[in-house]
């Protein structure tokens, strides 16, 4: 993972501008690198990007991201449909036309563009219109957001099919459970922000690893920031352990740990039947131990399936004949 250097360059007006030499992002997964291989192609060149994605997976961070790296110098404005719908009637079109203004020669990002109402959406392709006419060349470029399908409400009439097609390149980020390569990097960036990160950086136990690695984040890479952010406050003697990590997280740790117990009583059963057949050829401790553990998996399958066997068969993950036999040599076949 990349650290975040800083250089300063100057713009038209002699005013220092901060750049990313070289940038701090999370693209270990095949899905992220082909979005930020896309990024370093267009970022610096003058042409719209909409930004689709589930709530929460970082749509805000890849608009800035995008400013940052193109040859921009003007600033990152941000307008929040929601915070206007209201109030755009008795502001009007001059107000709309204010936020391109100030994104002159830099970025306006719309986040959230599918939440703009209709009276929004006509003022912002409008202001598009204008903005081109009076600055030209130092047009800022335009980036949107949402979580939704633009193309679809368009064709029910529920989105401005213009301001749909101002965007040129479509940019879809996909959620955390679909690449769980990035959540270590992830979680390397969230610890630096808070602070923590060298020798100060908090160790994660194997365990509390292993939850978040395997948990399906509903709210994408936001929950997981939140995640670590409660869990550097909630350490055990300096470690971020399972009791760490929010209660809707470890929602699975009752029965990792159950899991865990069953293994060390499997284990002495193990041991006693090894030892036992040291001294008795007539124990087989191979079939012993698997009728152990089958016949408890058979009995649940079938009080599932209400006997059902072809039913409870597909329950284990076996075909029925399978089943039938090992009901028979468990002495299970009633």
């Amino acid at each position: 993972m990349d650290n975040i250097e800083d250089k300063l360059e100057l713009n038209e007006d002699n005013q220092p501008v901060t750049k990313y030499k070289s940038r701090s992002i999370v693209n270990k997964s095949a899905k992220m690198k082909k979005i930020y291989d896309l990024v370093e192609v267009v970022a610096p060149i003058d042409v719209s990007i909409h930004i689709t994605g589930e709530d929460g997976v970082g749509k805000n961070r890849l608009a800035e991201y995008i400013h940052n790296q193109s040859k921009r110098t003007g600033n990152f404005v941000t307008i929040n449909p929601v915070e206007l719908n209201d109030i755009i009637g008795s502001l009007g079109f001059n107000k709309v036309f204010e936020y391109f203004k100030k994104a002159e020669r830099g970025t306006l990002y719309i986040t959230e563009i599918s939440s703009a109402n209709i009276k929004l959406q006509e003022y912002l392709v409008n202001s598009i219109i204008k903005v081109e006419q009076e600055l030209g060349m130092y047009t800022p470029r335009l980036i949107s957001s949402t979580n939704r399908d633009l193309t679809e409400l368009s064709r029910q009439n529920k989105f401005n099919q213009k301001l749909r097609d101002s965007f040129a390149i479509i940019m879809n980020i996909p959620p955390l459970r679909e690449r769980k390569e990035d959540i270590e990097d992830l979680i390397k960036i969230f610890m630096r922000d808070l602070g923590y990160f060298g020798k100060k950086a908090i160790p994660l136990s194997d365990e509390a690893l292993e939850i978040l690695l395997t948990y399906e984040w509903p709210g994408n890479v936001r929950q997981l920031s939140n995640t670590v952010q409660h869990a550097v406050t909630h350490t055990l003697n300096g470690i971020i352990v399972p009791s760490s990590l929010p209660k809707d997280v470890r929602r699975k740790q009752g029965y990792m740990e159950a899991n865990r117990s069953v293994i060390d009583e499997l284990y002495k059963f193990a041991r006693g039947l090894l030892e036992s057949g040291i001294h008795s050829e007539q124990i087989d401790p191979y079939f012993e131990y698997l009728k152990a553990v089958e016949k408890p998996l058979i009995r649940a399958a079938l009080d599932l399936s209400k006997n059902n066997r072809s039913y409870a068969a597909d329950l284990i993950r076996i075909n029925r004949n399978t089943l039938h036999k090992k009901l028979k040599l468990y002495d299970m076949d009633e």
